[in-house]
């Protein structure tokens, strides 16, 4: 990988990065029950695997693996 092609995969990165983190919404609007408490969990614990996932394939690029 040349590393024009690296530094435009961490720029592509560092945006998916962005709208994922984005997206994770912390709060709770009104009543729930546990059918989507449930869903909502697993949406993030998801949500939050595909973010560590993009942050070591970052690491790995910025070290130049």
């Amino acid at each position: 990988m040349s590393d024009d092609e690296r530094s435009a995969r961490i720029r592509e990165i560092d945006e998916d990065l962005a709208r994922m983190r984005g997206s994770i919404d912390p709060s709770i609007d009104g009543p729930h029950d546990m059918v989507d408490a449930g869903q909502n969990l697993a949406a993030r614990e998801e949500l939050a695997g595909q973010i560590e996932e993009l942050e070591a394939e970052r690491e790995r690029l910025m070290r130049g693996d």
